[in-house]
């Protein structure tokens, strides 16, 4: 009699159980639907429906802020609309951006204003605020600090504040996760918006190159490249790579329920879709980089695998060079090498082959020059493109709104002091999540340490890119706060758990 009893117990639970996981995999379909959708809908239903997303939202986050978080992460990608023109029409949609110098005040600021208020509006009602303060947090207390002291001499005072608070921002996001992740179900609840976010920004992606709907200017021998709201096809697809290895380890992390893993697993096959389509190689570059660091700080087992990669890497140049490989991925590897040359744009004569590498050069340069001019404080956080008339080269008079690599960027925009500093920030970021990631081996099949191997992966990504690039552009500031968090919040508990045994 008591066996039947616990029998039917166990049968009731795992029913339960069953239910529970198909639920939430229903749930996460149907937010993925409705973003799409959401995307779709004529401006003024859409309007409407943001509004009562704001409203609805704005309340349930004051009552529990880690519901905010969702929001944020989605606003970072669908927060504001690009300005694309139709290749095939030649109609124009203008509408508001955050990219580039626009000062304009986007969702992503919006809303993480919210959330802060709530968060501390917690910790009043609480008499508590967690803030977990070290050499990270204080670095980028630094960054703020220096952004804004630049605010008193840069050419155009409201950039620099723009620029300021895009690191304020990400302090925030990385404090307010830090504080509201306290276990693996509050985790996963801010790694599914995540996933979520960049799945539904990969299909919107994949919807411009399939229908061609974008400028002229995004055509790579007949194609479109797929650029979602991020303006062009690079930022947007180094948006999606920085997610992509969290995806990856998510899906690996046999730690994880049946449902969350599916999830997982469908948001990285449509991110790597929307990274291929955008042929970003910057992007490609990144996640090679990023996969390669993962496999040589998880185990001995993948440090081994290396070997065979590396052969299928020699493989993979052999059949390039033999010109076995499509003409349009062969073009891209070989215009590719161009990335890694250094070369005065005024010897070179400018063709359709090479436009993409003189012009990125050309930003370079002027970047450069502006560092030599103005060598300890730089010209003012956020105002490379307000001093660039003073210092572009030959014909490349038109400012891009940034020199197209980060850490050129900031020694113009900050000079040798911001160099510095950023330098200082991803050695600490670096020495402490990679050393934990080290340390940690015996944990291999833990969340904590899968969400740690994501987050360490995203942020060689993030700094891979920003080599031929930036990515301090529409809100992913506030995206890498938030995988900062993630990060920190993991290496406590990692660390936490490698004392106590």
């Amino acid at each position: 009699m008591a066996a039947r009893v616990e029998t039917r117990a166990a049968s009731g639970a795992l029913s339960t159980d069953a239910l529970r996981r198909y639920a939430l995999v229903g749930v996460w379909v149907a937010v993925v639907v409705a973003v799409g959708v959401a995307v779709a809908l004529p401006d003024q239903l859409e309007d409407a429906l943001i509004g009562v997303v704001a409203v609805g939202g704005t309340i349930l986050t004051f009552i529990q802020p880690l519901v905010g978080v969702p929001l944020l992460l989605l606003a970072v990608p669908f927060g504001s609309r690009a300005s694309t023109t139709d290749a095939s029409t030649g109609t124009t949609s203008t509408t508001t951006t955050t990219t580039g110098t626009d000062t304009a005040v986007g969702a992503a600021e919006l809303v993480i204003a919210l959330l802060t208020l709530a968060w501390l509006a917690r910790g009043a009602r609480r008499r508590e605020l967690n803030i977990q303060a070290g050499p990270i947090v204080v670095a980028i207390v630094a960054m703020v600090v220096l952004a804004a002291v630049s605010i008193g001499y840069a050419l155009d005072a409201t950039s620099a504040i723009k620029e300021t608070l895009k690191w304020l921002e990400l302090l925030l996001a990385l404090l307010i996760v830090v504080d509201l992740v306290r276990d693996p179900s509050s985790a996963r609840w801010v790694i599914a918006a995540m996933l979520v976010a960049g799945a539904a920004e990969a299909a919107y992606g994949a919807m411009q190159f399939f229908t061609d709907s974008g400028p002229a200017a995004f055509d790579l021998q007949g194609v479109l490249r797929a650029f979602g709201h991020f303006d062009q096809p690079n930022p947007f697809a180094g948006y999606l790579t920085t997610i992509v290895p969290l995806a990856v380890c998510m899906v690996l992390c046999r730690a994880n329920p049946a449902a969350f893993r599916w999830l997982a697993l469908g948001a990285s096959a449509l991110m790597m879709v929307g990274i291929g389509l955008s042929q970003s190689r910057g992007a490609w570059l990144g996640a090679g980089v990023a996969a390669a660091c993962l496999m040589l700080a998880w185990s001995r087992f993948t440090r081994r695998l290396l070997v065979p990669c590396a052969l299928g890497g020699a493989l993979l140049l052999a059949l390039a060079v033999t010109g076995a490989l499509p003409a349009t991925i062969t073009d891209r590897l070989s215009q590719a090498i161009a990335y890694f040359g250094v070369f005065d744009v005024r010897t070179v004569e400018v063709t359709s082959d090479n436009w993409a590498v003189v012009e990125r050069m050309a930003h370079w340069q002027a970047g450069w020059y502006m560092f030599l001019d103005h060598p300890w404080l730089g010209v003012g956080a956020g105002n490379y493109a307000q001093a660039y008339p003073a210092y572009y080269v030959s014909s490349w008079v038109e400012p891009l709104g940034h020199a197209h690599n980060y850490y050129i960027n900031m020694l113009a925009e900050l000079g040798v002091v911001g160099g510095g500093l950023l330098l200082t920030l991803l050695a600490l970021i670096y020495r402490q999540l990679g050393g934990v990631l080290v340390r940690s081996e015996a944990q291999s099949g833990t969340f904590w340490r899968a969400v740690l191997a994501g987050v360490f992966g995203g942020l060689v990504v993030f700094c891979v890119h920003n080599l031929f690039d930036s990515l301090f552009v529409h809100s992913v500031n506030i995206q890498i706060g938030v995988l900062l968090g993630l990060g920190l919040a993991a290496t406590r508990y990692l660390t936490a758990a490698r004392s106590a045994t």
